[in-house]
């Protein structure tokens, strides 16, 4: 009998001939990695924005080339697509007022022109008092607390936009001027609804009603208004609301004060407007009597920003088509190329499912989707293997996550590699792609990655500045990589990976908690798809499908509640979170780690 060592080399080498001389047999096109980069990242499809008809042109583009190359529809699909549902937009009803009231009578502001409720706002009907407070920030870091001295508890508080430095993106209230901070101070301060309105010597320009994905879970009403139409809102006796933001800016200074003699009844009624968008799915069954009933997944995510918008990092963030060449036309590309692959090569020992991801820009919502109502029972799934960004390769580096999250992962890919790439592996099995979705699933993943460059969510991210050689041979290596999980007699195991903590620039905070955000979750707190192993949430005892209703005494109703009270912390600090785990109400401790 041979010796173990001995006997796993000579299988792992035999499924490394069968890799390599498999990817030989049947080659991975350039030109045809070309064309649909090109196609995908051209004007026609006008960067394929999650449910606008350019994203469903590039749907239809995908499962065409899946019926073109004979892959089946999974089970209880039809034409390829899984859909799910997906919140397209809000838009007013019928009873949304703004009305003013003082002892002469009852102003009411015109809706679209002198005001609108916010996106993320609460519905519902308030009155009450009215409270100006300044730039509603409260900052203590630069002792300049708007909410000092006034009382909003019960009041509806109105608060001007931006800061005492405008919209200075390096000020020291930069992390208190948006929306979301305005919010969560004036609730915390106890005000039953928020009126902003623009600096009075600013241009007076309305904010319009846009969706806000991350929900509207913010607990009070928000609206927007113009300054004019609140200039004459205020005692006689006090000063015209120009001088009083002249006087913040200049002085740094709160002047906050109840505005006498005035009320507000306002009214918000929201209807969030939904619709189904579809992954696209293709199924190449497996032929081997006892495998064949285990799935190896094969994805990329083919949406990407549309016009720009939220997303987007260029300076006129929503006038100009964001192709997303590299993001990801690059690993749609790599899916097709590898189901045309497979299909003509034929005998997967298992079935293979090759995904296009929808709506992974808006938080990986069709992978999540993909998970929670899977065509095969998910227990099934053996691997799964994404490509997202792999058009750059830069200096023949190659990233790979993933790499912890089975035992074969490491030796398999270097194995695999050899001295084609220089390869970073990072063990993590959590990121900002598809693969955090299977991980969570406790599925083995791997993910490839050529990094991050200068055009990455910017309209410049264009199809001729694909790396296609580079492109090809990552192609390539991911088929050998496929083919070697396929020939594998059992299925790779299941590691809990070792969290990575990386910093992210201009996150606000400095503590890693390791805790994986559900983005699609539309209730009331922040819940979790996963935790990092041996991070500090996990150590603490939170799950996946744990939902934080509180952070350090800090109420959570959503992610923006979620990092505001993360920005409150220190490293080492142990700091008590409630959560819900189904119907029970639990606690515990975290201790903050450091990014």
């Amino acid at each position: 009998m041979l010796q173990p060592r001995i006997r796993i080399a000579i299988a792992a080498a035999f499924v490394s001939l069968i890799a390599a001389g498999s990817v030989a047999a049947q080659k991975i096109s350039e030109d045809q990695l070309r064309d649909d980069v090109k196609y995908l990242a051209s004007d026609a499809l006008e960067g394929r924005r999650a449910a606008t008809p350019a994203n469903l042109k590039a749907a239809e583009f995908l499962a065409e080339r899946f019926r073109a190359v004979g892959l089946r529809n999974a089970p209880g699909l039809q034409n390829y697509f899984h859909r799910f549902s997906y919140t397209t937009g809000v838009e007013l009803g019928d009873r949304t007022q703004l009305l003013l009231l003082n002892a002469n009578g009852v102003r009411p502001l015109q809706l679209g022109t002198e005001y609108n409720p916010m996106g993320f706002s609460s519905v519902g009907s308030v009155q009450g008092d009215l409270v100006f407070v300044g730039y509603g920030i409260t900052n203590p870091e630069a002792k300049h607390d708007d909410y000092a001295g006034v009382n909003v508890n019960g009041k509806i508080a109105v608060a001007m936009r931006y800061g005492p430095d405008g919209n200075n993106p390096h000020s020291s209230f930069a992390e208190h001027m948006s929306f979301m901070a305005k919010v969560r101070a004036a609730r915390s301060h106890g005000a039953t609804a928020l009126i902003v309105i623009n600096q009075p010597n600013e241009e007076q320009k309305l904010y319009p009603l846009m969706l806000e994905r991350a929900g509207s879970n913010f607990g009070l009403p928000v609206l927007f208004a113009t300054s004019p139409a609140f200039d004459d809102v205020r005692d006689p006796q006090e000063q015209p609301l120009k001088e009083v933001q002249l006087q913040i800016d200049s002085l740094k200074r709160p002047n906050s004060f109840p505005i006498s003699g005035w009320r507000a009844d306002l009214n918000v009624d929201l209807r969030v407007n939904r619709d189904s968008i579809p992954n696209v799915i293709g199924v190449l069954p497996g032929t081997d009597p006892k495998l064949k009933d285990e799935v190896v997944v094969i994805g990329g995510h083919f949406d990407h920003l549309g016009w720009g918008g939220e997303g987007s990092l260029a300076h006129n963030h929503d006038s100009a088509i964001h192709h997303g060449a590299d993001d990801n036309a690059s690993g749609t590309a790599g899916v097709l190329a590898l189901a045309e692959y497979f299909a003509k090569k034929g005998g997967n020992r298992r079935t293979l499912v090759f995904c296009g991801f929808n709506a992974e820009e808006e938080g990986l919502l069709g992978s999540a989707a993909l998970v929670a109502n899977f065509p095969y029972p998910i227990q099934n799934v053996v691997a799964m293997v994404n490509m997202d960004m792999i058009g750059r390769l830069d200096s023949n580096t190659l990233v790979m996550h993933g790499i912890g999250t089975s035992p074969e992962w490491e030796p398999m890919v270097k194995r695999l590699n050899r001295d084609r790439f220089t390869l970073k592996l990072v063990p993590d099995g959590f990121g900002p792609s598809d693969h955090s979705s299977f991980y969570a699933k406790d599925i083995p993943v791997l993910f490839y990655f050529t990094n991050l460059h200068k055009d990455y969510h910017r309209p410049s991210d264009t199809w001729e500045k694909v790396n296609y050689p580079g492109l090809k041979q990552i192609v390539e290596l991911v088929a050998q990589s496929v083919s070697a999980v396929d020939a594998m007699d059992q299925r790779p195991a299941f590691t809990k990976a070792q969290a990575t903590q990386t910093p992210r620039s201009g996150s606000g905070f400095k503590v890693y908690v390791g805790t994986i955000p559900d983005y699609a979750f539309e209730g009331k707190g922040l819940r979790l798809s996963g935790v990092s192993d041996g991070g500090p949430a996990a150590t603490a005892g939170l799950k996946g499908g744990d939902v934080i209703v509180k952070l350090g005494g800090k109420e959570i109703a959503n992610i923006y509640d979620y990092t505001d009270a993360l920005g409150q912390f220190k490293p080492k600090q142990e700091v008590e979170v409630e959560y819900l785990r189904g119907s029970a109400t639990m606690t515990g401790k975290i201790v903050m780690g450091s990014r």
